[in-house]
């Protein structure tokens, strides 16, 4: 095949590719820390409002005619500590999705490009076999340091028994390292 031809067989497969959704994944896996760290601060902080107020019903009284005094020396009411408590979680929520869409947008153009490539060398064969075996994630090349995709694709698996029949399966030396993480292993990417 002449070279314009790759050429054009490239730029027609960047056009055709679909965007994957290998960056959104990656990006949201970035952000469920996050999100779990939001929900237990949240869940803990609720824990004892809600007790107060129920509490303060069981006795016949109305949380929202009972006013503590908060740092700032105003007076909020339990169930108006609870919305804002709520509020805020939601405003934590939105911030975390925007992260997660920037992520995105920013890895989209690359997993794109990745995605045509594997096409073209792979003849068409990603776009056949099951996705997680050809598949390629930006995010695991870029943020990871795996630059044969994530630990479920062909190409790992196939080292992993290849590593295995030469009896180096469980070896942590460098050439076992270089094949196995060579980002890591050349750059000293952590």
């Amino acid at each position: 095949m002449t070279h314009l031809k790759l050429i054009a067989a490239a730029a027609a497969a960047v056009i055709a590719v679909q965007a994957s959704p290998a960056a959104a994944s990656y990006c949201e896996e970035q952000a469920g820390p996050s999100r779990a760290q939001v929900e237990a601060k949240v869940i803990e902080m609720l824990g004892p409002i809600d007790q107060g107020i129920a509490e303060i019903k069981k006795h016949g009284g109305d949380p929202g005619k009972i006013g503590l005094k908060a740092d700032d020396g105003t007076f909020k009411t339990l169930p108006d500590v609870r919305t804002r408590l709520l509020v805020d979680k939601a405003a934590a929520g939105r911030q975390i999705d925007e992260a997660v869409a920037s992520c995105t947008k920013d890895l989209k153009p690359l997993q794109d490009v990745t995605d045509a490539y594997v096409d073209i060398l792979t003849g068409g064969l990603s776009k056949v076999l099951p996705k997680h075996m050809l598949h390629v994630d930006v995010g695991q090349i870029l943020l990871a340091g795996k630059p044969f995709g994530g630990d479920g694709a062909i190409i790992p698996h196939l080292r992993e028994q290849i590593l295995a029949a030469l009896g180096l399966k469980n070896d942590n030396g460098f050439i076992t390292s270089l094949v196995r993480d060579p980002l890591r292993t050349i750059f000293g990417r952590r």
